[in-house]
């Protein structure tokens, strides 16, 4: 029997949302301290740029 681990559940729910017409960013890629920051910190999870656009 395959054992459906965390990382299996998070890559099956990228692919779909994927599918859906959403984007999937790295989240270090838009970290605080990146070249292009979209939040204060990690805690901050919604972007509230992406949102207004």
């Amino acid at each position: 029997m395959t054992k459906i681990t965390e990382n299996t559940i998070e890559e099956f729910t990228m692919e779909l949302l994927e599918r859906l017409g959403y984007q999937y960013i790295y989240a270090p890629d838009i970290a605080h301290d990146s070249n292009i920051p979209e939040r204060n910190s990690y805690e901050e999870i919604l972007l509230s740029g992406r949102l207004q656009n």
